[in-house]
C-alpha cells in the first residue's frame, strides 16, 4: 500500500511538473495549430521548455473533441494550462480589418482579397451601398465572405436606425444613394450637412447635381478611383451615373456611405447655396448662392 501511494505521488509530481511548465517568451507568441497536431506545433514554435505535456493532451479523446483549430497567444509565463482552457473554450486571437467610409464595393472586395489571414476568394456580384464600412473583427482562418455577411447586416442595422429619424420626402434608398454621393465628395464630414443642403436644395429647384464622383464612378466602372484628374470631356461621358448629363440622383449608390453623410442626406442645413467650389488642398469648400459668385470663388481659389 505504501509503495502504491508513493507510485502516485511520483506521478502527479510528475504530471504537476509537466502540466504546470510556463511558458519561456520574454513576451508572446502567436501560433495556428489543429487539434491533431497541437504537440508537433508547439514544439516547433518552442515557446516551451518542453511542451510534451500536449503530446499527453492530444491522446485525450474528450479534448481533441472540444479543442478548436485556430491561432492562439501564448504570453510570457503563460501555463501548459492556461493555453488548454484557450483551446478548450475557443479563446482565438482576434485581429481587425477597417474598410474606409467611401469606398466602393470594388475596392472593398479588393481590400478582403488582399487580406491573407482570410480564407477564400470573392467574386460575386454585391450591390453597391449595401455594406457598412466599419472595423471588423475576424480569427485567422475566417471567411472572407464572413466579413461581407458582418457588413451587410450592420448597413440593415444603421438602416434600421435612421428610418424613424428620416424627414425627408426621400425614400431611404434614395437617402442612401445622395449619402455615397456626399460621401465621395469631401473628406471633411463637418461639411456634410452643407454639401447636402446644396444637393437637396439643386434637387428641389430640379437642377442637375453635377457631381464629380458620380462622373468618376461611371468612368471606372464602380470602381470609383481615378489616377488622373478629371477632364471637362469627361463630364460628357455618357452614363446613367453622370449627374451632369442626367438629372437627379443616379440609379443606386456610387460607394458604400458611412453614418454621418447618410445622417446629412436625411438632415441638411438650412440654407440657400446652390454651388460649391474645393480648395486647392480639397480639405475645405467655399460655398454660393448665385453662379456668379461661384465662378468669382472659383477665380479667386485658382489665384486669377
Amino acid at each position: 500500500m505504501h509503495k502504491l501511494l508513493l507510485f502516485i505521488a511520483s506521478v502527479m509530481l510528475a504530471l504537476s511538473s509537466v502540466f504546470f511548465v510556463e511558458s519561456k517568451r520574454e513576451t508572446h507568441s502567436v501560433f495556428y495549430v489543429q487539434s491533431d497536431d497541437i504537440y508537433e506545433q508547439l514544439e516547433n514554435d518552442k515557446s516551451f521548455t518542453t511542451a510534451i505535456a500536449f503530446y499527453v493532451i492530444e491522446k485525450i479523446p474528450h479534448f481533441k473533441k472540444r479543442a478548436t483549430t485556430g491561432e492562439y497567444e501564448i504570453r510570457k509565463g503563460e501555463s501548459v494550462i492556461s493555453v488548454m482552457k484557450k483551446m478548450l473554450t475557443g479563446n482565438k486571437v482576434k485581429r481587425k480589418i477597417t474598410i474606409p467610409e467611401g469606398y466602393t464595393v470594388k475596392q472593398i472586395i479588393e481590400n478582403l482579397n488582399e487580406n491573407h489571414m482570410l480564407f477564400g476568394d470573392l467574386n460575386e456580384d454585391i450591390q453597391e451601398g449595401t455594406l457598412f464600412p466599419d472595423t471588423y473583427f475576424y480569427s485567422f482562418g475566417d471567411t472572407k465572405k464572413s466579413i461581407i455577411y458582418k457588413m451587410q447586416k450592420q448597413m440593415e442595422v444603421v438602416k434600421a436606425k435612421f428610418l424613424a429619424q428620416n424627414k425627408t420626402s426621400m425614400s431611404l434608398a434614395e437617402i442612401i444613394i445622395l449619402a455615397s454621393i456626399i460621401e465621395k465628395e469631401s473628406g471633411n464630414s463637418n461639411e456634410y450637412h452643407l454639401i447636402s443642403s446644396v444637393f437637396h436644395n439643386r434637387l428641389a429647384r430640379k437642377m442637375r447635381l453635377q457631381s464629380d464622383p458620380t462622373v468618376i464612378y461611371a468612368l471606372t466602372d464602380g470602381y470609383g478611383k481615378m489616377n488622373r484628374k478629371l477632364k471637362r470631356a469627361d463630364l460628357q461621358f455618357m452614363s446613367p451615373y453622370n449627374t451632369y448629363r442626367n438629372a437627379g440622383l443616379p440609379p443606386s449608390p456610387i460607394c458604400c456611405p458611412g453614418e454621418k453623410a447618410i445622417k446629412a442626406a436625411m438632415s441638411p442645413d438650412a440654407t440657400e447655396y446652390f454651388y460649391f467650389v474645393a480648395n486647392k488642398e480639397h480639405t475645405a469648400h467655399t460655398f454660393s448662392k448665385e453662379y456668379t459668385e461661384h465662378l468669382h470663388a472659383i477665380k479667386k481659389l485658382r489665384g486669377e
